[in-house]
């Protein structure tokens, strides 16, 4: 019977140990699951689970505080009993469970309304997990910060207009009236060092009147109350390059009047500056204004032919320039879209490029890029 019944022993022995192996497995499931749970438990963030039925099988604490008195009837219960079934969140999680895919955007609460979510969702074997963060007060602040920079602006471009007044109304006089002197002084003065003295003062007072029109156009360049981007930009080059001598070349399409016009006033302001630095420091004598408008992107470039910024220049320029914000005030211009801005500097030229998302500008006002051995390589 002995040896009869040893194989019966090492079998059960070997399902004993398969059976405590399974135990230990399954504990260190469960203790990693507590685990989870209670890191979950003491996020800020508000988290909460669901089955393919859009039932509630878990939340946190703070998921538990934001739906309110009787938490405890929460697990169990359908999503769509407790929030608008056709609230913009509704969608997302709806999205996110047939789709089988993570999301994450900003939308607003189903179960609050008026209240600004960050959701995420993300799709997990039983169902759904869902995490989402209150951002209201955040975008009322961000929108006051907005509110302040745009109005910041607004009092920059007041001041630079009555400066380039004051100058044209004042100084520029001054200048004509010194230039005639001089052309009286030369009846009293003859022939010889005199005469070379007063023609050689002459063309420095004619030289300070061209360079003082050209500081005065670019400090305060035409609005967009006449006409749409593309238009104010054409006039706005050509009379850049009659005062300055530069080749200068638009592209730009049409399309671009139809864009906010918070949006067309700040990448005009960016073309100003960008301009205005072309004219300073780059010793450039052929300069590219390019606008690419797609589906969800736009991309402004201006390129010259000059020398590039020394560190130097560019190192003023990051700070402002005599003339004009510099690039502190172009970037500031398109933070303010969600956009960003580069300067591109080197010996064959100088590259800048702001880029807007449409979607972000669109919320608000309601191409490859050049080869660097040819700055003027514009596909």
């Amino acid at each position: 019977m002995g040896d009869l019944s040893s194989p019966r022993t090492a079998s059960e022995k070997r399902q004993q140990r398969d059976l405590r192996g399974r135990i230990r497995a399954a504990e260190e499931v469960d203790h990693a699951n507590e685990r989870l749970r209670s890191v979950l438990a003491s996020v800020s963030d508000c988290y909460f689970t669901l089955d393919r039925s859009y039932r509630i099988t878990d939340l946190n604490e703070a998921a538990r505080d934001w739906v309110g008195p009787k938490p405890d009837r929460v697990l169990g219960t359908c999503l769509w009993d407790l929030c608008n079934p056709d609230a913009e969140c509704s969608r997302l999680i709806r999205e996110g469970m047939e789709g089988r895919r993570r999301i994450r955007r900003g939308v607003m609460s189903g179960l609050r309304p008026g209240r600004c979510l960050d959701l995420l969702v993300c799709p997990s074997t039983e169902g759904l997990s869902v995490f989402f963060t209150d951002v209201t007060e955040q975008r009322a602040a961000t929108a006051a910060l907005d509110e302040l920079a745009g109005r910041f602006l607004t009092l920059q471009d007041e001041e630079r207009q009555r400066i380039a007044e004051e100058l044209h109304d004042s100084t520029a006089q001054h200048l004509v009236a010194a230039d005639l002197h001089l052309m009286r002084l030369k009846q009293y003065v003859g022939s010889g060092d005199g005469q070379k003295v007063l023609d050689e003062a002459a063309d420095a007072v004619e030289e300070a009147a061209r360079e003082l029109r050209t500081f005065t156009y670019l400090l305060h360049p035409p609005g967009l109350e006449n006409g749409g981007l593309a238009g104010t930009v054409q006039a706005f080059a050509a009379g850049f390059a009659r005062r300055t001598g530069l080749n200068t070349s638009v592209r730009m399409p049409d399309t671009a009047d139809s864009l906010p016009v918070d949006v067309q006033r700040a990448l005009l302001r960016v073309i100003q500056e960008a301009l205005t630095n072309t004219y300073r420091h780059a010793a450039a004598s052929r300069l590219i204004i390019d606008l690419r408008v797609g589906a969800d992107t736009l991309k402004l470039r201006v390129l010259d032919d000059g020398c590039g910024l020394s560190c130097g220049v560019r190192k003023a320029a990051e700070g402002g320039p005599l003339l004009g914000v510099g690039v502190t005030g172009m970037r500031a211009r398109m933070l303010r879209f969600g956009g960003n801005l580069r300067l591109l500097s080197h010996a064959r030229g100088t590259l800048v490029v702001a880029t807007l998302p449409l979607g972000f500008a669109s919320d608000l006002g309601s191409g490859r890029e050049p080869a660097a051995t040819s700055p003027f390589a514009v596909h």
